[in-house]
């Protein structure tokens, strides 16, 4: 019977606590506006975060950018063999970013960024069929990048960038144990990992540049996160699991290969493509470890993740109306990396496609204002996790705006 009861207790812990899709594009809203492009674009100093390049290409001496978005998602799941359904009502998402950047000399420019690139808020209904597994989740991953960029002629940079991430989690989830619907929180305020990336950029002529881009893999690791379990029956809060208090992990965020051209079809009219290439795949099993501080007694779990590689395909489009206003227009294609035997319901993972658009205003001060939105649909997709022996049909859609102010200090 106890081994019965500790196997039930544990179905959850079994799969990812961050399970899904949980890289999250929006580093600038110029960027975003135009369908995510990003490798070639100098417009200001949040070009360190996309290709450190860059930054030697800006055409000011200060440069100071500061956005944030909402990023509001809605997820609908239905068996349809038994008719049963759920619906997330998830809060607002908030991404940010601040970067700032700074030429001593002409060639060579010097910044900091700060950005949110991976993060998930989802909440479930506290008695929805798979709430083992999760019933909210808020993952929030901020990088801090100095970068350094140099120009070493009139067409050609190279830049790097050291990356440290500091991470947040909380998890809740509820486990129906002989009758008892006990509720497991897991929370962890001071993760951490290291990375770089790298980058190159030519501009061979006014109307052409290419831009290669590299982001390392990071490892976040979850070190004496804290254990909170509710409604735990007296006979067995003394057993493990539920007299752990303490857990860690490796939360593995992939590396990213990117490759972008423009090109001035018009001296009104410049097009954007870039193609992004992500290492999912090293994700292959999430290992969780929960332990009592006092007794050192342990409890480790593992789940299989057997993620893949994905390719990211975006495009856009801007013309300049005015000296003032400037009109984006976008789309961009993401594949998911979530097998469908091992999809999870923490950060939902289908295929997606976005159109997204925009405004800039340009001041003769050195200000300009950028605006963002966006509609994302997902692919209907069938899912069927074998671990978790969950199955069912996901819907996904999300709204996404933005609002980001820069100076350029000529």
């Amino acid at each position: 019977m106890k081994k019965l009861i500790l196997t039930l207790a544990f179905i959850g812990l079994s799969s990812s606590a961050f399970a899904g899709g949980y890289r999250v594009a929006l580093q600038g809203v110029r960027q975003a506006a135009l369908g995510g492009t990003s490798a070639t674009q100098t417009h200001d100093a949040s070009v360190a975060f996309y290709n450190p390049a860059g930054l030697a290409f800006v055409k000011s001496k200060l440069s100071i950018a500061v956005g944030g978005f909402g990023v509001k998602t809605d997820v609908k799941w239905q068996d349809a063999t038994t008719l049963q359904r759920a619906e997330t009502d998830s809060k607002l998402g908030t991404p940010m970013y601040l970067a700032v950047s700074y030429k001593p000399v002409d060639d060579l420019a010097i910044g900091l960024s700060v950005t949110t690139p991976f993060g998930s808020s989802v909440t479930w209904p506290e008695d929805w069929q798979n709430k083992s597994n999760i019933t909210h989740i808020d993952l929030k991953a901020f990088n801090i990048q100095p970068t350094v960029a140099y120009k070493f002629n009139e067409w050609f940079s190279l830049g790097f960038g050291f990356i440290y991430t500091h991470g947040s989690a909380k998890l809740e989830r509820v486990q129906t144990v002989a009758g008892n619907d006990i509720k497991l929180q897991l929370e962890d305020k001071d993760a951490h990992g290291l990375g770089f990336n790298v980058g190159a950029m030519f501009k061979p002529t006014d109307k052409l540049g290419v831009g290669l881009a590299y982001r390392s893999n990071v490892d976040v690791s979850a070190n004496k996160g804290k254990v909170t379990w509710s409604n735990v029956p007296d006979g067995i809060s003394g057993n493990a699991p539920f007299n752990m208090n303490k857990w860690n992990t490796i939360l593995p965020l992939p590396s990213e290969f990117t490759f972008g051209m423009s090109y001035k079809v018009l001296p009104q009219l410049e097009l954007f493509g870039d193609i992004v290439w992500q290492n999912w795949s090293r994700y292959k099993t999430l290992d969780i470890n929960l332990y009592n501080e006092g007794t050192n007694a342990q409890f480790a779990s593992t789940s299989q993740k057997n993620w893949t590689d994905n390719t990211l395909f975006r495009f856009g489009a801007e013309y300049t109306f005015s000296d003032l206003v400037t009109g984006r227009l976008g789309y961009y294609h993401d594949k998911s990396p979530v097998p469908g035997s091992y999809w999870s319901s923490e950060t939902p993972s289908t295929n997606l496609n976005a159109l997204t658009a925009g405004l800039g205003f340009r001041f003769s001060s050195g200000f300009n204002v950028d605006l963002f939105g966006s509609y994302v649909q997902g692919d209907e997709r069938h899912v069927n996790n074998i671990e978790q022996n969950f199955q069912g049909d996901i819907k996904l859609r999300a709204i996404n705006f933005g609002v980001g102010v820069s100076y350029n200090l000529k």
